[in-house]
C-alpha cells in the first residue's frame, strides 16, 4: 500500500508533466513560474526559455507582425480574467513556422494563491485537429461550390429546356395552322377541276372529244379524287391532338357506326367478339377504325371480306386486335407501313396514299398505347393495338356484347 501523500507533494511534478505550455502571471502581469513545456517551446523558437521574470502583458502589448494582433488580444483577455469580468478567455490562433502550419489555442484561467490574484495562460497545441477542421471546411466549400455548379447548370438547362419546349410548342400550332389552311385552300381548286373535268367529260363524250380524250379526262379525275383524299389525310394527321377529352368508348359500337359508313360489299362478314370500354377520345376512335377497316376493304383477297375485332384486358391496358381474311402483309415490311406515305401496292386504285396508318399509330400513341401487325390466323393481316382501360369510378362498366353481325344486320 502506498502511503497517503498531500495534492502538494506531487503539484510541481504534474505542472512540468502537462503538455500544454503554461506560465503563472501575477496581477501586474509578471512571469512567476513557468513549467518545462513552456521553456522548451521558448527555447525551439529563439528565446531565452526561461521567461520568468518578464512582464507577459508588455510583450504582448508590444508584438509586431502577424501575429501582433492576436498577442495583444490574448492581453486583453488576461485583463479581463484579471479584473473578473470574465471567467475564462480563450483565443485560437496561428503559429506557423517556414516548415510547417501549427495552431494553438490561448486559455486564461484565474486563481488566488496567498491572498493575492494569479492568472494562469495555456497555450496547447490543436494543430491536428485545426487541420482537420480546415480539411472539413475545405471539402465543404468544394462540395457546396459544386452543388451551386450543379444547380446553376441544371437551372440553366432547365431555362432552356422551357425555351425550346415554347418554341416546339409555337412550332407546332403554326405548323397545324399552316396545314390546316394549306389543306383546305387545296380543296377549293381540286373541286373546282374535279368539277370541270367532269363536265367536259359529260358533254363533250362522243362529240368534239375521242375516246382517248375521255381517257385523259378519267384520268385527271381519279387524280383529282386522290389528290383530295391526300389532303384530308394530312389535314387528319395533323390535327390528332394528344389533350383530346376522352371518356368511356365502345368500340365495337364506334365499329358498326364506321362500317356503315363504309362502302361495305354485301356479302363481308364484320364480327364483333364482347369487350370492354376503353378510355378514348370518340372521333379518333372513329378515325383509327374507319382507316384498319377501310385498308381491310382495300387489300381483301379473293375470298368473301371477314373482319374480325376482339379485345383483351391487359393491366390498365385493353388489347384490340383487328384481323382479316386478305393478302397480308411481308413481316418485313410490318413496321415500314407505319411511316409517311410508304406504299407496298404503288399508286393503285386500292394502294392508299400511304398515311393511313401513320395516323392510326398517331391516335394510338397519343393515348398512350402502341401499335403493331402481324399475321392473322388462316392468312390475312391482324393489326393490334393497345388504349386505356376505364378507371374512373362509375366508368368502368357495361360491357359490349355485339354477337355476331354481318354486313345485313
Amino acid at each position: 500500500m502506498l502511503s497517503e501523500s498531500p495534492p502538494e507533494r506531487f503539484a510541481v511534478a504534474a505542472f512540468d508533466a502537462l503538455l500544454a505550455h503554461i506560465a503563472i502571471v501575477d496581477a501586474e502581469g509578471v512571469i512567476v513560474a513557468v513549467n518545462h513545456a513552456w521553456i522548451a517551446f521558448a527555447r525551439g523558437n529563439g528565446g531565452a526559455g526561461n521567461d520568468v521574470g518578464l512582464n507577459y502583458l508588455s510583450i504582448c502589448d508590444g508584438a509586431q507582425g502577424q501575429d501582433g494582433q492576436d498577442a495583444r488580444a490574448t492581453a486583453q483577455g488576461i485583463r479581463a480574467v484579471m479584473a473578473g469580468e470574465q471567467q475564462v478567455y480563450e483565443l485560437e490562433y496561428p503559429c506557423h513556422t517556414p516548415t510547417e502550419q501549427r495552431y494553438y489555442v490561448a486559455r486564461v484561467t484565474r486563481f488566488s494563491q496567498d491572498g493575492a490574484h494569479y492568472a494562469l495562460v495555456a497555450h496547447e497545441d490543436i494543430t491536428r485537429r485545426k487541420l482537420a477542421e480546415l480539411e472539413v471546411t475545405a471539402l465543404n466549400a468544394s462540395l457546396e461550390r459544386r452543388v451551386q455548379e450543379r444547380t446553376e447548370a441544371l437551372e440553366a438547362s432547365e431555362t432552356a429546356l422551357q425555351r425550346l419546349n415554347s418554341e416546339l410548342t409555337a412550332r407546332n400550332e403554326e405548323l397545324s395552322q399552316f396545314v390546316y389552311v394549306a389543306s383546305h385552300d387545296l380543296q377549293e381548286p381540286l373541286r373546282t377541276l374535279g368539277a370541270y373535268a367532269d363536265i367536259l367529260r359529260q358533254r363533250y363524250r362522243g362529240k368534239q372529244l375521242d375516246d382517248r380524250a375521255d381517257i385523259y379526262l378519267g384520268h385527271i379525275t381519279e387524280q383529282v379524287g386522290r389528290a383530295r383524299r391526300l389532303v384530308r389525310d394530312v389535314l387528319a394527321l395533323s390535327t390528332v391532338s394528344e389533350e383530346a377529352p376522352r371518356e368511356a368508348s365502345d368500340l365495337g359500337g364506334v365499329c358498326r357506326e364506321v362500317q356503315a359508313e363504309l362502302n361495305w360489299p354485301p356479302d363481308a362478314e364484320l364480327r364483333l367478339a364482347p369487350m370492354p370500354p376503353a378510355w378514348a377520345n370518340p372521333p379518333q376512335m372513329r378515325q383509327l377504325l374507319g382507316n384498319l377497316l377501310g385498308n381491310a376493304l382495300k387489300f381483301h383477297s379473293e375470298s368473301r371480306v371477314r373482319v374480325d375485332l376482339g379485345a383483351q384486358p391487359e393491366g390498365d391496358l385493353i388489347h384490340f386486335t383487328l384481323s382479316d381474311n386478305g393478302i397480308g402483309i411481308a413481316p418485313e415490311y410490318a413496321e415500314k407501313v407505319f411511316g409517311m406515305f410508304q406504299r407496298l401496292h404503288g399508286r393503285t386504285p386500292t394502294g392508299g396514299n400511304g398515311i393511313g396508318l401513320a395516323v392510326c399509330r398517331r391516335i394510338v400513341e397519343r393515348h398512350g398505347g402502341r401499335i403493331w401487325l402481324g399475321a392473322a390466323p388462316g392468312g390475312g393481316t391482324a393489326v393490334h393495338f393497345t388504349l386505356p382501360a376505364v378507371r374512373e369510378a362509375g366508368q368502368d362498366a357495361g360491357i359490349h356484347d355485339a354477337g355476331i353481325h354481318d354486313a345485313g344486320t
